[in-house]
Protein backbone atom coordinates (compact mmCIF):
# COMPACT_ATOMS: atom_id res chain seq x y z
CA UNK A 1 0.00 0.00 0.00
CA UNK A 2 1.44 3.69 -0.92
CA UNK A 3 2.45 6.06 1.36
CA UNK A 4 -0.89 8.07 -0.65
CA UNK A 5 -3.24 5.19 -0.30
CA UNK A 6 -2.77 5.19 3.71
CA UNK A 7 -2.95 9.04 3.68
CA UNK A 8 -6.37 8.48 2.15
CA UNK A 9 -7.73 5.47 3.59
CA UNK A 10 -6.68 6.59 7.08
CA UNK A 11 -7.83 10.21 7.18
CA UNK A 12 -10.12 10.87 4.39
CA UNK A 13 -11.57 7.32 4.59
CA UNK A 14 -12.05 7.52 0.34
CA UNK A 15 -13.90 11.00 0.69
CA UNK A 16 -12.96 14.54 0.08
CA UNK A 17 -13.84 15.57 4.14
CA UNK A 18 -11.34 14.85 6.57
CA UNK A 19 -12.00 11.91 8.63
CA UNK A 20 -12.08 12.31 12.77
CA UNK A 21 -9.11 10.25 13.75
CA UNK A 22 -9.61 10.91 17.83
CA UNK A 23 -10.59 7.24 17.99
CA UNK A 24 -7.06 5.81 16.92
CA UNK A 25 -5.37 8.68 18.91
CA UNK A 26 -7.23 7.04 22.24
CA UNK A 27 -5.96 3.48 20.81
CA UNK A 28 -2.47 4.47 20.47
CA UNK A 29 -2.58 6.44 23.97
CA UNK A 30 -4.45 3.62 25.94
CA UNK A 31 -1.84 0.93 24.57
CA UNK A 32 1.36 3.15 25.34
CA UNK A 33 -0.18 3.52 28.71
CA UNK A 34 -0.71 -0.24 29.65
CA UNK A 35 2.83 -0.79 28.10
CA UNK A 36 4.18 1.34 29.77
CA UNK A 37 2.22 0.39 33.36
CA UNK A 38 3.17 -3.33 32.73
CA UNK A 39 7.17 -1.84 32.02
CA UNK A 40 7.43 0.16 35.05
CA UNK A 41 6.44 -3.35 36.78
CA UNK A 42 8.68 -5.42 35.46
CA UNK A 43 12.22 -3.19 34.66
CA UNK A 44 11.89 0.54 35.60
CA UNK A 45 10.70 -0.15 39.22
CA UNK A 46 14.20 -2.42 39.20
CA UNK A 47 17.41 -2.22 39.05
CA UNK A 48 19.12 -1.25 35.43
CA UNK A 49 20.38 -4.16 34.92
CA UNK A 50 17.08 -6.10 34.57
CA UNK A 51 16.48 -3.82 31.24
CA UNK A 52 19.81 -5.54 30.16
CA UNK A 53 19.57 -8.83 30.99
CA UNK A 54 15.41 -9.30 30.35
CA UNK A 55 14.79 -6.98 27.26
CA UNK A 56 13.41 -9.39 24.64
CA UNK A 57 11.09 -11.56 26.70
CA UNK A 58 9.92 -8.87 28.76
CA UNK A 59 9.38 -6.39 25.74
CA UNK A 60 7.27 -9.03 23.74
CA UNK A 61 5.60 -10.10 26.90
CA UNK A 62 4.05 -6.59 27.32
CA UNK A 63 3.59 -5.93 23.68
CA UNK A 64 1.29 -9.08 23.56
CA UNK A 65 -0.39 -7.92 26.75
CA UNK A 66 -0.60 -4.40 25.79
CA UNK A 67 -2.02 -5.65 21.80
CA UNK A 68 -4.25 -7.91 23.97
CA UNK A 69 -5.95 -5.30 26.09
CA UNK A 70 -6.17 -2.86 23.02
CA UNK A 71 -8.28 -5.28 21.38
CA UNK A 72 -10.42 -6.21 24.48
CA UNK A 73 -11.54 -2.32 24.78
CA UNK A 74 -12.32 -2.55 21.04
CA UNK A 75 -14.68 -5.50 21.01
CA UNK A 76 -16.23 -3.81 24.24
CA UNK A 77 -17.09 -0.70 22.44
CA UNK A 78 -17.92 -3.05 19.25
CA UNK A 79 -20.35 -4.73 21.74
CA UNK A 80 -21.80 -1.67 22.75
CA UNK A 81 -21.96 0.02 19.69
CA UNK A 82 -19.44 2.94 20.49
CA UNK A 83 -17.11 1.60 17.84
CA UNK A 84 -17.01 3.95 14.82
CA UNK A 85 -17.63 2.11 11.82
CA UNK A 86 -14.39 1.44 9.73
CA UNK A 87 -13.17 -0.32 6.89
CA UNK A 88 -11.21 -3.28 6.57
CA UNK A 89 -7.74 -1.49 5.81
CA UNK A 90 -7.71 1.01 9.00
CA UNK A 91 -8.27 -2.53 11.01
CA UNK A 92 -5.70 -3.47 9.24
CA UNK A 93 -3.69 -0.48 9.65
CA UNK A 94 -3.95 -0.09 13.12
CA UNK A 95 -1.45 -3.25 14.13
CA UNK A 96 1.12 -1.81 12.48
CA UNK A 97 0.77 1.78 13.33
CA UNK A 98 0.84 0.50 17.48
CA UNK A 99 3.99 -1.50 16.42
CA UNK A 100 5.64 1.75 15.08
CA UNK A 101 5.01 3.76 17.93
CA UNK A 102 6.31 0.91 20.15
CA UNK A 103 9.22 0.40 18.51
CA UNK A 104 10.34 3.47 17.84
CA UNK A 105 9.34 4.75 22.05
CA UNK A 106 11.51 1.47 23.16
CA UNK A 107 14.13 2.80 20.69
CA UNK A 108 14.64 5.98 22.76
CA UNK A 109 14.14 4.05 26.12
CA UNK A 110 17.58 1.78 25.17
CA UNK A 111 19.32 4.64 23.53
CA UNK A 112 18.73 6.56 26.88
CA UNK A 113 19.83 3.88 29.01
CA UNK A 114 23.07 3.16 26.68
CA UNK A 115 23.77 7.29 27.22
CA UNK A 116 23.50 6.86 31.39
CA UNK A 117 25.21 3.94 31.02
CA UNK A 118 28.25 5.99 29.08
CA UNK A 119 28.14 8.92 32.26
CA UNK A 120 28.79 6.03 34.49
CA UNK A 121 25.63 6.19 36.88
CA UNK A 122 25.58 2.32 37.03
CA UNK A 123 28.86 2.11 37.21
CA UNK A 124 29.58 -0.47 40.22
CA UNK A 125 32.71 -1.97 41.48
CA UNK A 126 31.60 -5.71 42.78
CA UNK A 127 33.21 -8.05 44.96
CA UNK A 128 31.59 -11.90 45.70
CA UNK A 129 31.87 -12.72 49.41
CA UNK A 130 32.36 -17.11 50.15
CA UNK A 131 32.58 -20.36 48.29
CA UNK A 132 31.25 -19.32 44.88
CA UNK A 133 29.63 -23.27 43.19
CA UNK A 134 30.54 -23.42 39.96
CA UNK A 135 26.93 -23.70 38.87
CA UNK A 136 26.32 -19.97 40.01
CA UNK A 137 26.67 -18.13 36.36
CA UNK A 138 28.95 -15.99 37.55
CA UNK A 139 30.24 -14.62 33.93
CA UNK A 140 26.20 -13.55 33.49
CA UNK A 141 26.19 -11.60 35.73
CA UNK A 142 28.83 -9.50 34.73
CA UNK A 143 27.70 -9.45 31.21
CA UNK A 144 25.54 -6.15 30.86
CA UNK A 145 25.48 -3.59 28.78
CA UNK A 146 28.28 -0.51 29.50
CA UNK A 147 30.26 -2.29 31.12
CA UNK A 148 28.82 -0.96 33.94
CA UNK A 149 29.54 -3.71 36.52
CA UNK A 150 33.62 -4.61 37.26
CA UNK A 151 34.24 -6.85 39.23
CA UNK A 152 37.48 -6.99 41.46
CA UNK A 153 37.48 -10.40 43.00
CA UNK A 154 36.24 -12.68 45.33
CA UNK A 155 36.19 -11.76 49.44
CA UNK A 156 37.09 -15.32 51.79
CA UNK A 157 37.88 -15.19 55.23
CA UNK A 158 40.90 -17.03 56.71
CA UNK A 159 42.02 -17.37 60.01
CA UNK A 160 40.80 -13.84 61.02
CA UNK A 161 42.39 -12.41 57.90
CA UNK A 162 40.07 -11.19 55.06
CA UNK A 163 41.67 -12.28 51.38
CA UNK A 164 40.83 -10.94 47.78
CA UNK A 165 41.16 -13.38 45.27
CA UNK A 166 41.38 -12.72 41.55
CA UNK A 167 42.82 -13.65 38.77
CA UNK A 168 45.24 -16.26 40.65
CA UNK A 169 46.45 -13.56 43.21
CA UNK A 170 45.61 -12.77 46.67
CA UNK A 171 45.54 -10.18 48.74
CA UNK A 172 45.16 -9.68 52.59
CA UNK A 173 43.48 -6.83 53.98
CA UNK A 174 43.04 -6.28 58.02
CA UNK A 175 39.24 -6.68 57.95
CA UNK A 176 36.52 -6.23 55.44
CA UNK A 177 35.83 -2.75 56.00
CA UNK A 178 39.30 -1.86 54.72
CA UNK A 179 38.76 -3.95 51.35
CA UNK A 180 35.52 -2.36 50.86
CA UNK A 181 36.80 1.23 51.56
CA UNK A 182 39.72 0.82 49.10
CA UNK A 183 38.41 -1.29 46.57
CA UNK A 184 34.90 1.86 46.21
CA UNK A 185 32.62 -1.28 46.54
CA UNK A 186 29.23 -0.39 45.52
CA UNK A 187 27.82 -4.06 45.15
CA UNK A 188 28.55 -7.23 47.33
CA UNK A 189 27.07 -10.78 46.34
CA UNK A 190 27.11 -13.30 49.36
CA UNK A 191 27.26 -17.00 48.78
CA UNK A 192 25.48 -18.68 52.31
CA UNK A 193 28.12 -21.46 52.29
CA UNK A 194 28.90 -23.16 55.64
CA UNK A 195 32.21 -21.68 55.29
CA UNK A 196 30.85 -18.24 55.75
CA UNK A 197 30.03 -17.62 60.00
CA UNK A 198 26.79 -16.30 61.21
CA UNK A 199 29.05 -13.15 62.98
CA UNK A 200 31.00 -12.41 60.08
CA UNK A 201 27.62 -12.44 58.11
CA UNK A 202 25.38 -10.51 60.15
CA UNK A 203 28.46 -7.85 60.88
CA UNK A 204 28.90 -7.72 56.78
CA UNK A 205 24.94 -7.02 56.18
CA UNK A 206 24.88 -4.57 58.69
CA UNK A 207 27.85 -2.89 57.46
CA UNK A 208 26.23 -2.69 53.85
CA UNK A 209 23.05 -1.38 55.28
CA UNK A 210 24.56 1.53 57.28
CA UNK A 211 26.72 2.51 54.52
CA UNK A 212 23.82 2.48 51.50
CA UNK A 213 25.76 -0.73 49.58
CA UNK A 214 23.60 -3.21 47.83
CA UNK A 215 24.02 -6.84 48.89
CA UNK A 216 22.40 -9.81 47.48
CA UNK A 217 21.72 -13.66 49.52
CA UNK A 218 22.66 -16.19 47.70
CA UNK A 219 21.39 -19.90 49.22
CA UNK A 220 24.17 -22.71 49.89
CA UNK A 221 23.82 -23.93 45.89
CA UNK A 222 25.67 -27.00 47.16
CA UNK A 223 22.32 -28.74 48.58
CA UNK A 224 20.71 -28.25 45.50
CA UNK A 225 20.65 -30.98 43.10
CA UNK A 226 23.54 -31.16 41.21
CA UNK A 227 20.86 -32.50 38.06
CA UNK A 228 17.66 -31.51 36.75
CA UNK A 229 15.05 -32.45 33.88
CA UNK A 230 17.19 -30.68 31.33
CA UNK A 231 20.28 -33.51 32.48
CA UNK A 232 22.04 -30.18 32.96
CA UNK A 233 23.40 -28.10 35.75
CA UNK A 234 21.40 -26.30 37.66
CA UNK A 235 20.35 -23.02 35.32
CA UNK A 236 18.70 -20.69 38.30
CA UNK A 237 19.42 -19.87 41.89
CA UNK A 238 17.33 -17.82 43.42
CA UNK A 239 18.48 -14.86 45.51
CA UNK A 240 16.48 -14.94 48.84
CA UNK A 241 17.31 -11.47 49.95
CA UNK A 242 18.40 -8.13 48.29
CA UNK A 243 19.08 -4.66 49.62
CA UNK A 244 19.01 -1.95 47.26
CA UNK A 245 19.00 1.68 46.66
CA UNK A 246 17.90 4.27 44.85
CA UNK A 247 21.19 5.04 43.26
CA UNK A 248 20.19 1.35 41.47
CA UNK A 249 16.76 2.50 40.37
CA UNK A 250 16.37 3.36 36.76
CA UNK A 251 13.72 5.74 37.45
CA UNK A 252 15.31 7.91 40.12
CA UNK A 253 18.55 8.26 37.87
CA UNK A 254 16.79 9.12 34.35
CA UNK A 255 14.55 12.08 36.59
CA UNK A 256 17.94 13.39 37.85
CA UNK A 257 19.81 13.33 34.73
CA UNK A 258 16.15 14.85 33.26
CA UNK A 259 16.09 17.49 35.22
CA UNK A 260 20.48 18.22 35.18
CA UNK A 261 19.62 18.43 31.28
CA UNK A 262 16.90 20.92 31.26
CA UNK A 263 18.23 23.27 34.36
CA UNK A 264 21.85 23.60 32.50
CA UNK A 265 20.51 24.47 29.51
CA UNK A 266 18.31 27.28 31.03
CA UNK A 267 21.03 28.55 32.70
CA UNK A 268 23.58 28.39 30.06
CA UNK A 269 20.82 30.10 28.08
CA UNK A 270 19.69 32.79 30.32
CA UNK A 271 23.17 33.29 31.09
CA UNK A 272 24.73 34.45 28.33
CA UNK A 273 24.55 37.57 27.87
CA UNK A 274 25.69 38.19 31.81
CA UNK A 275 28.16 35.96 30.71
CA UNK A 276 29.87 37.94 27.87
CA UNK A 277 30.17 40.90 29.75
CA UNK A 278 31.72 38.69 32.43
CA UNK A 279 34.45 37.67 30.39
CA UNK A 280 35.51 41.00 28.56
CA UNK A 281 35.88 42.14 32.34
CA UNK A 282 38.26 39.32 33.20
CA UNK A 283 40.06 39.67 30.25
CA UNK A 284 40.58 43.41 30.27
CA UNK A 285 41.63 43.16 34.01
CA UNK A 286 45.11 41.15 33.66
CA UNK A 287 44.69 39.82 29.67
CA UNK A 288 44.54 36.36 30.89
CA UNK A 289 42.22 33.53 30.47
CA UNK A 290 38.82 33.79 30.86
CA UNK A 291 38.09 30.08 32.11
CA UNK A 292 40.12 28.59 34.73
CA UNK A 293 40.36 24.50 33.85
CA UNK A 294 41.46 22.11 36.04
CA UNK A 295 41.54 18.07 36.48
CA UNK A 296 38.64 16.92 39.30
CA UNK A 297 38.17 13.28 40.19
CA UNK A 298 34.96 12.43 38.76
CA UNK A 299 32.25 9.84 39.94
CA UNK A 300 34.15 6.02 40.22
CA UNK A 301 37.32 8.05 40.30
CA UNK A 302 37.55 9.16 36.59
CA UNK A 303 39.51 12.75 35.59
CA UNK A 304 37.02 15.53 34.75
CA UNK A 305 37.60 18.99 33.13
CA UNK A 306 36.62 21.42 35.48
CA UNK A 307 35.24 24.71 34.03
CA UNK A 308 34.90 28.08 36.55
CA UNK A 309 35.32 31.83 35.15
CA UNK A 310 38.93 32.52 36.41
CA UNK A 311 39.00 34.51 39.57
CA UNK A 312 42.11 34.29 40.78
CA UNK A 313 45.87 35.93 38.89
CA UNK A 314 47.09 33.99 35.96
CA UNK A 315 50.18 31.98 38.16
CA UNK A 316 47.87 31.18 41.25
CA UNK A 317 48.66 27.72 41.47
CA UNK A 318 52.16 29.25 41.81
CA UNK A 319 51.81 31.39 44.71
CA UNK A 320 49.74 28.73 46.29
CA UNK A 321 52.71 27.06 48.03
CA UNK A 322 53.80 30.26 49.35
CA UNK A 323 50.81 30.85 51.23
CA UNK A 324 50.18 27.05 52.71
CA UNK A 325 51.53 28.37 56.38
CA UNK A 326 47.82 30.33 55.85
CA UNK A 327 45.64 27.95 55.58
CA UNK A 328 42.75 27.94 58.03
CA UNK A 329 41.91 24.62 57.07
CA UNK A 330 44.30 22.34 59.14
CA UNK A 331 42.69 19.11 59.31
CA UNK A 332 42.69 18.09 55.69
CA UNK A 333 44.10 18.68 51.94
CA UNK A 334 41.42 21.95 51.33
CA UNK A 335 42.91 25.09 51.05
CA UNK A 336 41.24 27.94 52.63
CA UNK A 337 42.49 31.32 53.31
CA UNK A 338 40.65 34.95 54.02
CA UNK A 339 41.36 37.59 51.74
CA UNK A 340 43.81 34.96 49.68
CA UNK A 341 45.98 38.00 47.64
CA UNK A 342 46.01 35.99 44.97
CA UNK A 343 41.72 36.50 43.81
CA UNK A 344 41.45 39.81 41.33
CA UNK A 345 39.09 42.62 41.67
CA UNK A 346 36.29 41.10 39.19
CA UNK A 347 37.17 37.53 40.81
CA UNK A 348 36.14 39.05 44.25
CA UNK A 349 32.63 40.00 42.71
CA UNK A 350 32.24 36.75 41.07
CA UNK A 351 32.51 34.80 44.61
CA UNK A 352 30.00 36.99 46.26
CA UNK A 353 27.58 36.19 44.01
CA UNK A 354 28.69 32.09 43.36
CA UNK A 355 28.94 33.92 39.67
CA UNK A 356 32.06 32.17 39.09
CA UNK A 357 30.12 28.78 39.57
CA UNK A 358 28.18 29.30 35.88
CA UNK A 359 30.61 27.36 33.84
CA UNK A 360 30.37 24.65 35.65
CA UNK A 361 26.52 23.93 33.73
CA UNK A 362 28.65 22.99 30.75
CA UNK A 363 30.00 20.29 32.89
CA UNK A 364 26.61 19.04 34.03
CA UNK A 365 25.40 19.51 30.02
CA UNK A 366 28.49 17.08 29.20
CA UNK A 367 27.49 14.59 31.61
CA UNK A 368 29.93 14.68 33.82
CA UNK A 369 28.92 16.53 36.79
CA UNK A 370 25.35 16.95 38.31
CA UNK A 371 23.73 20.11 39.56
CA UNK A 372 23.23 18.38 42.67
CA UNK A 373 26.27 16.10 44.28
CA UNK A 374 29.20 16.45 46.17
CA UNK A 375 31.82 18.87 44.83
CA UNK A 376 34.85 17.40 42.87
CA UNK A 377 37.82 17.11 44.67
CA UNK A 378 41.34 17.92 43.07
CA UNK A 379 43.71 14.56 42.58
CA UNK A 380 45.78 15.39 45.61
CA UNK A 381 42.88 15.91 47.77
CA UNK A 382 41.30 12.63 46.95
CA UNK A 383 45.19 11.02 47.68
CA UNK A 384 44.16 12.00 51.15
CA UNK A 385 41.14 10.07 51.74
CA UNK A 386 40.88 7.43 54.56
CA UNK A 387 38.10 4.41 55.31
CA UNK A 388 34.65 5.61 54.25
CA UNK A 389 36.10 9.03 52.28
CA UNK A 390 36.41 6.62 48.73
CA UNK A 391 32.63 6.12 48.94
CA UNK A 392 31.75 9.49 47.88
CA UNK A 393 33.57 8.82 44.70
CA UNK A 394 30.58 7.03 43.86
CA UNK A 395 28.04 9.77 43.53
CA UNK A 396 28.09 12.07 40.31
CA UNK A 397 30.01 15.39 41.24
CA UNK A 398 27.45 18.47 41.80
CA UNK A 399 28.02 22.18 41.64
CA UNK A 400 26.20 22.23 45.11
CA UNK A 401 25.56 19.67 47.41
CA UNK A 402 25.05 19.73 51.86
CA UNK A 403 28.13 21.39 52.74
CA UNK A 404 27.10 24.44 50.76
CA UNK A 405 24.07 24.46 52.07
CA UNK A 406 24.34 23.84 55.67
CA UNK A 407 24.60 27.41 56.73
CA UNK A 408 28.13 27.05 57.67
CA UNK A 409 30.26 26.05 55.09
CA UNK A 410 33.04 28.22 55.35
CA UNK A 411 33.50 27.20 58.54
CA UNK A 412 33.34 23.46 57.86
CA UNK A 413 36.44 21.45 58.14
CA UNK A 414 37.79 18.50 55.87
CA UNK A 415 36.32 15.73 58.04
CA UNK A 416 32.87 17.43 58.45
CA UNK A 417 32.54 18.34 54.80
CA UNK A 418 33.06 14.66 53.64
CA UNK A 419 30.98 13.76 56.35
CA UNK A 420 28.30 15.64 55.04
CA UNK A 421 28.75 14.36 51.80
CA UNK A 422 28.85 11.02 53.04
CA UNK A 423 25.36 11.79 54.44
CA UNK A 424 24.10 12.99 50.63
CA UNK A 425 25.21 9.51 49.34
CA UNK A 426 23.81 7.32 51.61
CA UNK A 427 20.05 9.17 51.72
CA UNK A 428 20.10 10.35 48.27
CA UNK A 429 16.89 10.74 46.39
CA UNK A 430 15.06 13.06 43.79
CA UNK A 431 12.94 14.64 46.60
CA UNK A 432 16.58 15.29 48.38
CA UNK A 433 17.66 17.12 45.47
CA UNK A 434 15.32 19.03 45.22
CA UNK A 435 15.00 20.32 48.80
CA UNK A 436 19.15 20.79 48.18
CA UNK A 437 18.43 22.85 44.97
CA UNK A 438 16.03 25.21 46.84
CA UNK A 439 17.88 26.11 49.71
CA UNK A 440 20.60 26.61 47.32
CA UNK A 441 18.57 28.92 45.46
CA UNK A 442 17.27 30.95 48.46
CA UNK A 443 21.27 31.25 49.22
CA UNK A 444 22.22 32.86 46.24
CA UNK A 445 19.34 34.70 45.47
CA UNK A 446 19.28 36.70 49.15
CA UNK A 447 20.43 39.73 49.34
CA UNK A 448 21.76 39.20 52.56
CA UNK A 449 23.80 36.67 51.15
CA UNK A 450 27.67 37.65 51.75
CA UNK A 451 30.64 35.75 51.38
CA UNK A 452 34.68 36.38 52.05
CA UNK A 453 36.29 34.45 49.26
CA UNK A 454 36.28 30.82 48.49
CA UNK A 455 33.29 29.28 46.41
CA UNK A 456 31.07 26.58 46.34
Amino acid sequence: MSVSCVYQVFLHNGSDQPRNITFEVFLLILYYLIYFALMWKDVYSKKYHYYCKYTARTVMKNLGISTAAVLIVMLALYILGLLPEYDSEILFIFPFLSAAVFGAVHALEFGWIRYLSRLGYFKRNIVLVGKVDDRYPVDLYFQDLGNSKQYEGTMLFQNGTCLLSNNGSLRSFNNFEELLFKKNIGEIVIFLTKDLEEQTLLKLVRFCRTHSITYTLVPDVEKLSHETPWNKPFPYIPAIEMYQTPRDSLTCISLKRIVDIVFSVLALVCFLPAGIIIALLITLEDRGPVLYISERIGKNGRLIKFFKFRTMVIDAEKKKAELLRYNERKDGPLFKMRNDPRITRVGRILRKYNLDEVPQFLNVLIGNMSIIGPRPHLPEEVKAYKGTDYLRLECMPGIVCLPQVSGRKDTLGFREWVNYDLKYRREWSNQLDLKIMAKAGQVVLSPLFSRNGGGY
